[in-house]
């Protein structure tokens, strides 16, 4: 008698157990259990022998509020991109758990000291995940972020230390309308072009500010002072 109630108990506790995971998989119906070992990159220690940096947009995942396409926000969510895939993780329960591949998200915005806007936008043909500049209806301001592996460039002998291989970040900006996109420069001329005949207050904003415009940081700064 005693090992049948036993075994009650115990089929009352799994079916509880798979019950209450149906009902969280269900509120976050959109988001797909990852597969992928590289998927724990932004958790784990993502350096390797002979390597340094992470193909992912961040080494620590910053967290971040999430849109979902069917109208539901999450906030405080750790949050990495796969930049070379234009894929999106997130971290749901504790660091021992499983990455998520997240599939049906409208937009994300970090939050961390310089927030960032990323969503999906079409870039030369294909749908990249890109981070919003600034945006007035359809015409757009956008930072296309990549991670690009750097090889050492001097020869290994007795006298050089350890050389890595690097994952080092590279950023373009673009202004898109529609399915049209043409890159734009941090340069001096780059920004003249934009800023038209408010280059000189502009110019003198980002010398007071001390802004560096080869980081998307920078240039969001220098496009709100533009147009707003």
């Amino acid at each position: 008698m005693y090992s049948q109630v036993v075994k009650y108990l115990a089929g009352l506790v799994l079916i509880m157990v798979f019950v209450d995971s149906g009902l969280v998989a269900q509120s976050i119906s959109s988001i797909k259990q990852n597969d992928v070992d590289m998927g724990r990159a932004f958790r784990l220690n993502s350096k390797s022998d002979g390597t340094k940096g992470t193909p992912f947009m961040y080494e620590e995942a910053p967290k971040a509020k999430i849109a979902l396409k069917g109208g539901k926000i999450y906030d405080e969510i750790p949050v990495n991109i796969l930049l070379e895939k234009n894929e999106v993780y997130i971290q749901t329960g504790s660091e021992d758990d499983e990455p998520l591949l997240l599939k049906n998200w409208e937009w994300m915005e970090t939050l961390e000291e310089y927030p960032k806007l990323f969503k999906l936008e079409y870039l030369e043909g294909k749908e990249r995940i890109v981070e919003i500049l600034y945006e007035d209806g359809r015409e757009k301001y956008i930072a296309l972020h990549k991670k690009v592996m750097v090889k050492p460039s001097n020869l290994k002998d007795g006298y050089t230390g350890p050389q890595y291989d690097t994952y080092r970040p590279d950023t373009k900006f673009y202004k898109i309308n529609g399915l049209s996109s043409e890159e734009f420069k941090g340069t001096k001329s780059g920004i003249k072009e934009i800023a038209g005949s408010k280059y000189s207050d502009v110019r003198s904003f980002m010398k007071d500010n001390k802004i560096k415009m080869e980081n998307s940081a920078g240039m969001k700064k220098v496009l709100l002072y533009i147009f707003d």
